[in-house]
Order: C-alpha cells, then structure tokens, then sequence
C-alpha cells in the first residue's frame, strides 16, 4: 500500500509540476550546486513541494479562524451617519427634540398635526459587546485552537512525506550511478576481450561462431549502458522537478547505497511507534476534540445570552449647531424556539462520531500498511545472503573463465556469456541494496519516525 501511495504521490507531483514549467515563459535560473547530498535535495523539496504549500496555507486558515473566533470577545464599534426628511407629525417631533431646537411655537395644534417638512443630519458611534454567552465563544475559540494545532501537524506530516519522495528519488540516482560504472567498468573489459578475440579469429585460431556469438553477448551488455544512462539522466530530471528546478540540470548525487541491512524490529514496536508518532494519527484527534467541543458548544447554544450596549449621537438640522444623547443598556436574548436546533446538534453529533470512525479507519490502515512494508523487509533481507553470495559467485566465475579463455579452454562466447551473468547478478545485487533502504525508509515513515533525526540518520548511511 505504502508502494502504490508513494507511486502515486511521485506521479501526480510530477505531472502537475511538468505542467507548471511548460507554462513557464523561459527557465528559471538556477542556484543549485553541482555536488548536492540528500538533505541538500530535500531542502529544496521542502522549498517546492506544492503539497506542503497546501498545508502552510490551511494551517493559516485555521488561524485566521481562531482569530475570528477570538474578536468575538472584543466589541465592535460602528459609525453611523444618516440624512432622513420628513413631514411625518410624528418624525418631526423627535427630530426637533433630538436637535434640541424645540420651541414653544412648536406646540401650537397646526404645527403638530401638519408639520412642514424638517430635515435631519444624524451622526452618531454605536457600540455593542458581548458580555456573556453560556461560554459559547469560549467553545468556539477552544474548537479552533485544536484545529489549528491539527493544521500543523498534517503540515508536519506533509514534509515527512516530501522526505520520503525525495529519499525515493535520490537513491533512484544512486542506483543508477552505480549501475553505470559497473556497466561502463565491464564494457570496457569486454571490448579488450573482443579485440584480442578478433585478432584470433583473423587468423583462425578461434571459431567465427564463437566470434559472432559473443558480440551479440557483447551488444546486449552495450544496450544495457545505453538503458542505465538514460536511467540516469531520468533519475535526475525527476529529482530536478521534485526541487522545482529545470529538469535538464546536470549536478551530482553524492553518496552510496549502503550495504549493510538494518533491524527488521518487531511489528508490534513499529505498530506502536506508530500509534504515538504518526503526525495524521495525532492530527485526527485534535480534529476529534475540536468537534467534541462543538457538539457540545452546539448542545448548549439555547441559553441565554447577554450583550451590553451603547450609542453616542448627534443630530442637526442645518450642520452648524445640534443636539447630543447618549444610551447605553444591557440587553438579554434568549431562544425559546429555534427550528434549526435539533439539526444542527444532531449535525455536530454525527460529525463527532464520523471523525472516530475515520480515526479507527487510519489505525487500521497504519497497521495493515507496516505488516506489509515488514513483509517486504524481511523477503529482501532474507534474498541480501543469497544474492551476495551469487555475486561474489559470479565474479569468481567470470574471473576463472577468464583465464580459462586465455589458456584456450574456453571460448569467447562462454566468457562473455559469464561476463553477461556477473553483470545480471551485480546489477541484481544493487537493485536489492536499494529495496532495502527503500523498504526501511518506508517503515520509518509508517511509524512516524522519519523525523529530523531520521533524516540526519539516512544521510550519514548515505555518506552524503
């Protein structure tokens, strides 16, 4: 599972960050070295890595979320400006009242049951501050400190992620380095075989069969150069996309996949490894508390609630002079009947238990994952013997047929055959060596544990 998630991972960064640079009017300059190590690579990864941009930006939602819910402590403070006319009996006699300019005339039937029109300039601050609310707000800040919190973890989980990728993509240029000198080294011996085998059967002392036998051995050792090279320069170019680099930036892998195999441990000390460091794991029950609290926030969102208020104004009728009042009050709320009630309790209820769910569901997950990382663990550790012996076997072959050869009984064919052989078993012999770092890495990083220390850890493995 962990193979086909980090496959997939690989795939998707890939192609969207192919598409990105296609789009690019003209390549970007470059900073990078021409010797990098795998932390160097990772520290550009951790630069690039779109996903991880992702959870920088919602661990700031989430701020930005406790931040809102934190100023509903604070009051709000409104300025009010208004310019109302009218000839409404009863508009005009507040209007006057609130301008202070009410006179005696004022009073006379006439001018209280038919007013002429008035008009009135209204400026004003308002204020309102909540002064309790059942602890409402209180939940609600509570809720999002947790959501917060589980923001920074998916984000510190994401770079745990972009290390794996990363460490994935480097020993790829490992191995494939390492291929290609055995590759290269080889080649370079049989084209001396072929030479000195040519001369022979120009003169013939050899069989032309033979002959012709071995440069078709000694063409499918040239073809698996060619493959080994290009593997190479894709190596890097995946690497370079993975830094947010031009793809076709030459540089050196420095370092070598390690020969030596680590512990298998036990399944039951990764699994609980797992458990209490897997960075989701701990996010998902800040996410879980954070609705615990909104369930119960949404349980006790019928009592009462209590605001203070207030309101300073002035209020003219032709801007030069005006009249000033202030009010000030509590006021008190309370829902007697709220339809929307059951719904939405019955909605964080149900939200609540869901996360649990999907708790149990990632523990799982996690579990089933490290049983079977551990499986392939212990095949590849298990095939280290067996192929290191076939190697060495191999080369002990190619070496006595070799003189062999040189004695005369031993065609070219057969040494190139065996020659042939020793670079399968050699080339094998790596791909394991690979598997096995791999393999180990991919524990880690099921058990939480590929952690800065980790990585510190595989670079010193790596020589880097």
């Amino acid at each position: 599972m962990a193979k086909k998630i980090s496959g997939l991972i690989i795939t998707a960064f890939i192609f969207t960050s192919a598409m990105a640079l296609a789009a690019e009017p003209a390549a970007r300059p470059s900073n990078a070295p021409s010797k990098m190590t795998f932390l160097d690579c990772y520290a550009k990864v951790l630069v690039h890595y779109p996903a991880l941009k992702k959870k920088y930006e919602q661990l700031e939602q989430a701020k930005a979320e406790k931040n809102l819910a934190l100023a509903e402590l604070f009051p709000r403070v409104q300025g009010v400006t208004s310019m109302t006319t009218t000839d409404d009996p009863v508009g005009v006699f507040g209007m006057l009242l609130r301008q202070e300019s009410f006179t005696q005339n004022d009073f006379a039937l006439n001018a209280m049951n038919s007013p002429r029109h008035h008009t009135n300039y209204h400026f004003g601050v308002a204020g309102e501050m909540l002064l309790f609310d059942s602890f409402n707000t209180i939940s609600k800040i509570r809720s999002a400190r947790r959501l917060v919190k589980s923001a920074g973890l998916e984000a510190d989980f994401s770079e745990m992620e972009a290390s794996l990728v990363t460490l994935e993509s480097f020993l790829a240029i490992l191995l494939a380095k390492e291929l290609l000198n055995i590759t290269t080294d080889l080649k370079k011996v049989i084209d001396q075989d072929l030479k000195q085998a040519e001369d022979l059967n120009q003169k013939g002392m050899i069989l032309g069969a033979d002959f012709y036998a071995a440069k078709v051995t000694s063409a499918g050792i040239e073809r698996e150069l060619n493959r080994t090279k290009a593997a190479l320069k894709t190596s890097r170019m995946f690497m370079n996309i993975l830094m947010g680099e031009d793809p076709e930036l030459v540089w050196d892998g420095v370092g070598k996949i390690p020969g030596s195999v680590q512990d298998r441990g036990e399944l039951q000390s990764w699994i609980a490894q797992a458990y209490q460091q897997r960075k989701d794991l701990v996010a998902m029950d800040s996410m879980i508390d954070a609705e615990r609290i909104e369930s119960l926030r949404q349980k006790t969102s019928f009592l009462p609630k209590i605001y203070g208020f207030g309101d300073l104004d002035a209020d003219s009728h032709d801007l030069r002079s005006s009249g000033k009042n202030f009010t000030v009050g509590i006021e008190g709320k309370v829902d007697l009947f709220d339809p929307t009630y059951p719904g939405r309790t019955q909605q964080a209820k149900h939200r609540y238990e869901e996360l649990k769910a999907d708790r149990q569901a990632l523990r799982d997950e996690i579990a089933k994952e490290l049983i079977g990382e551990l499986a392939n663990y212990e095949t590849v550790t298990a095939d280290h013997p067996v192929l290191l012996q076939a190697y060495q076997d191999a080369k002990q072959a190619s070496d006595l047929t070799a003189k062999l050869y040189q004695e005369g009984r031993k065609s070219i064919a057969d040494l190139l055959a065996i020659r042939s052989v020793y670079l399968e078993t050699a080339s094998g012999l790596q791909q394991l060596l690979f598997a096995l770092e791999l393999e180990h890495a991919k524990l880690l990083f099921l058990s939480g544990q590929l952690n800065e220390d980790g990585l510190h850890q595989v670079n010193t493995r790596l020589k880097g």
